[in-house]
């Protein structure tokens, strides 16, 4: 079963890999050995969406996040460990508390990421197509990223991927 999402490119690195690849960067591994860094955000950080995500605004706080990357030589990347956030509904005070933890596999320069286990992904109002709703999600993989065109695809590559919607869930 393959299911599949565009998505404006420009729209990419803050809404899809906010929570997993912000701000990672890839370092030289050592003679077959990977480079190991943790990877951000540190916990009790706050990340607000206000850009249409949900119908509301919602607030991400990084409860915990052991989370490191891996590079190996050859530029594969592997990102793992726990990583969970509370998602609040700001107008009304209603969370949720997700386990994010991944993991996230791609390589320094590849148009792609694989994301398997649960993954938070949050698009913003209008980049799926003109007009369009955004989407606060957790995903439960394999879901496999294309960055390499003008839009973002998402594709669920097995059956028993599946998509949860936070905004419906933090809505009542």
């Amino acid at each position: 079963m393959r299911k599949g999402v565009a998505v404006r490119r420009p729209y990419l690195f803050a809404p899809l890999v906010g929570l997993i690849c912000a701000g990672l960067v890839a370092e030289t591994a050592m003679a077959g050995r990977p480079a190991r860094e943790p990877a951000p955000p540190l916990p009790g950080t706050v990340i607000s969406l206000t850009s249409g995500e949900c119908p509301f605004p919602v607030e991400l706080l990084v409860l915990t996040n052991n989370e490191y990357s891996l590079t190996f030589a050859n530029g594969a990347q592997i990102v793992t460990g726990q990583l969970s956030v509370r998602a609040t509904n700001v107008d009304t005070g209603s969370s949720v508390d997700l386990n994010v933890s991944g993991p996230l596999f791609t390589s320094v320069g590849s148009a792609t990421l694989t994301l398997s286990g649960a993954s938070l992904l949050f698009v913003p109002a209008g980049a799926l197509r003109s007009g369009s709703a955004g989407v606060l999600w957790l995903t439960r993989g394999p879901v496999l990223i294309d960055t390499s065109g003008q839009f973002l695809t998402a594709t669920l590559t097995a059956a028993d991927a599946s998509v949860r919607d936070i905004c419906t869930e933090l809505a009542g």
